[in-house]
Protein backbone atom coordinates (compact mmCIF):
# COMPACT_ATOMS: atom_id res chain seq x y z
CA UNK A 1 0.00 0.00 0.00
CA UNK A 2 1.40 3.42 -1.17
CA UNK A 3 1.56 6.31 1.54
CA UNK A 4 -1.14 8.14 -1.11
CA UNK A 5 -3.33 4.83 -0.95
CA UNK A 6 -3.14 4.84 2.74
CA UNK A 7 -3.97 8.34 2.94
CA UNK A 8 -6.92 8.70 0.61
CA UNK A 9 -8.56 5.32 2.37
CA UNK A 10 -8.60 7.07 5.58
CA UNK A 11 -9.72 10.10 3.90
CA UNK A 12 -12.94 8.05 2.57
CA UNK A 13 -13.75 6.49 5.61
CA UNK A 14 -13.70 10.26 7.13
CA UNK A 15 -15.62 11.83 4.41
CA UNK A 16 -19.04 9.54 5.60
CA UNK A 17 -19.02 12.01 8.45
CA UNK A 18 -18.69 15.60 7.95
CA UNK A 19 -18.72 16.48 11.48
CA UNK A 20 -15.28 15.45 11.18
CA UNK A 21 -12.49 17.67 10.69
CA UNK A 22 -9.02 16.78 9.39
CA UNK A 23 -6.23 18.58 7.37
CA UNK A 24 -4.55 16.68 4.50
CA UNK A 25 -1.02 18.29 4.74
CA UNK A 26 0.42 16.71 2.21
CA UNK A 27 1.08 13.57 0.81
CA UNK A 28 2.06 11.79 3.25
CA UNK A 29 0.22 13.71 6.52
CA UNK A 30 -3.14 13.63 7.72
CA UNK A 31 -4.19 15.16 10.87
CA UNK A 32 -7.72 14.30 12.70
CA UNK A 33 -9.05 16.92 14.94
CA UNK A 34 -10.69 16.19 17.96
CA UNK A 35 -14.03 16.77 18.94
CA UNK A 36 -13.29 18.65 22.27
CA UNK A 37 -10.84 18.78 25.21
CA UNK A 38 -11.76 15.28 26.22
CA UNK A 39 -10.38 13.74 22.60
CA UNK A 40 -7.16 13.81 21.23
CA UNK A 41 -5.49 14.70 17.60
CA UNK A 42 -4.50 12.11 15.77
CA UNK A 43 -1.80 12.95 13.32
CA UNK A 44 -0.33 10.11 10.92
CA UNK A 45 3.05 10.55 9.08
CA UNK A 46 4.17 8.50 6.53
CA UNK A 47 7.69 7.98 4.95
CA UNK A 48 9.51 5.67 3.10
CA UNK A 49 11.60 3.69 5.90
CA UNK A 50 8.63 3.94 8.45
CA UNK A 51 5.34 5.44 9.85
CA UNK A 52 4.31 7.23 13.13
CA UNK A 53 0.82 7.45 14.50
CA UNK A 54 0.39 9.73 17.04
CA UNK A 55 -2.57 10.54 19.96
CA UNK A 56 -1.74 13.60 21.07
CA UNK A 57 1.35 13.17 22.45
CA UNK A 58 1.51 9.43 22.23
CA UNK A 59 2.89 7.83 19.65
CA UNK A 60 3.86 4.45 17.98
CA UNK A 61 6.18 3.88 15.17
CA UNK A 62 5.65 1.05 12.61
CA UNK A 63 7.88 0.03 9.78
CA UNK A 64 6.60 0.03 6.14
CA UNK A 65 6.11 -3.66 5.32
CA UNK A 66 2.10 -4.70 5.09
CA UNK A 67 1.87 -6.75 8.36
CA UNK A 68 3.19 -3.32 10.45
CA UNK A 69 0.95 -0.93 8.28
CA UNK A 70 -1.91 -2.95 9.13
CA UNK A 71 -1.34 -2.86 12.72
CA UNK A 72 -0.98 1.09 12.51
CA UNK A 73 -4.27 1.03 11.10
CA UNK A 74 -6.09 -0.97 13.33
CA UNK A 75 -4.48 1.51 15.64
CA UNK A 76 -6.12 4.38 13.81
CA UNK A 77 -9.40 2.43 13.93
CA UNK A 78 -9.03 2.25 17.47
CA UNK A 79 -8.45 5.92 18.22
CA UNK A 80 -11.13 6.91 16.02
CA UNK A 81 -13.72 4.96 17.56
CA UNK A 82 -13.34 4.91 21.09
CA UNK A 83 -11.70 1.89 21.28
CA UNK A 84 -8.68 3.21 22.80
CA UNK A 85 -8.08 6.02 25.06
CA UNK A 86 -4.69 8.39 26.61
CA UNK A 87 -4.48 7.85 30.08
CA UNK A 88 -2.56 11.12 30.83
CA UNK A 89 -0.80 12.10 34.27
CA UNK A 90 0.09 15.85 34.91
CA UNK A 91 1.69 17.39 38.24
CA UNK A 92 1.16 20.84 38.91
CA UNK A 93 -0.97 21.29 35.58
CA UNK A 94 1.99 19.36 33.73
CA UNK A 95 1.57 16.51 31.75
CA UNK A 96 4.64 14.33 31.79
CA UNK A 97 3.07 10.38 31.25
CA UNK A 98 0.65 8.97 28.98
CA UNK A 99 -0.47 5.39 28.68
CA UNK A 100 -2.70 4.18 26.03
CA UNK A 101 -5.61 1.81 27.30
CA UNK A 102 -7.60 -0.65 24.88
CA UNK A 103 -10.71 -1.40 25.51
CA UNK A 104 -11.87 -5.22 25.74
CA UNK A 105 -15.48 -6.55 24.86
CA UNK A 106 -16.05 -7.00 28.46
CA UNK A 107 -15.49 -2.88 29.02
CA UNK A 108 -12.46 -3.48 30.88
CA UNK A 109 -9.53 -1.31 30.10
CA UNK A 110 -5.97 -2.59 29.85
CA UNK A 111 -2.15 -0.81 29.21
CA UNK A 112 -1.08 -1.20 26.09
CA UNK A 113 2.14 1.33 26.43
CA UNK A 114 3.58 4.03 28.15
CA UNK A 115 5.35 7.13 27.00
CA UNK A 116 6.80 9.39 29.97
CA UNK A 117 9.37 12.38 30.53
CA UNK A 118 11.36 12.61 33.66
CA UNK A 119 9.20 14.16 36.18
CA UNK A 120 11.28 14.33 39.75
CA UNK A 121 8.14 15.96 41.87
CA UNK A 122 7.71 12.35 42.92
CA UNK A 123 6.54 13.74 46.45
CA UNK A 124 3.22 15.42 44.21
CA UNK A 125 0.35 13.30 43.70
CA UNK A 126 -0.31 12.75 39.87
CA UNK A 127 -3.67 14.25 38.31
CA UNK A 128 -4.98 11.96 35.62
CA UNK A 129 -6.90 12.71 32.90
CA UNK A 130 -8.48 10.18 29.76
CA UNK A 131 -8.95 11.24 26.51
CA UNK A 132 -10.88 9.30 24.15
CA UNK A 133 -12.46 10.24 21.09
CA UNK A 134 -15.58 8.82 19.22
CA UNK A 135 -15.50 9.93 16.00
CA UNK A 136 -16.53 7.23 13.59
CA UNK A 137 -18.68 3.92 14.49
CA UNK A 138 -16.54 0.99 14.17
CA UNK A 139 -18.56 -0.72 12.20
CA UNK A 140 -17.60 1.82 9.00
CA UNK A 141 -14.37 -0.05 9.31
CA UNK A 142 -15.42 -3.77 10.35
Amino acid sequence: MTELSIIESIIEKLSINPEIKFERRNNSELEIFNKDKNGFNILLQLAQREHTLHFGTFHWHYDNNEEEIGEMMTHLVFGLTGIARVKEFSKNGKSYKWTLQVVDRDGNWYDNGTMAFMNLNFWTKAEIKYLQNNLLPEEIFF
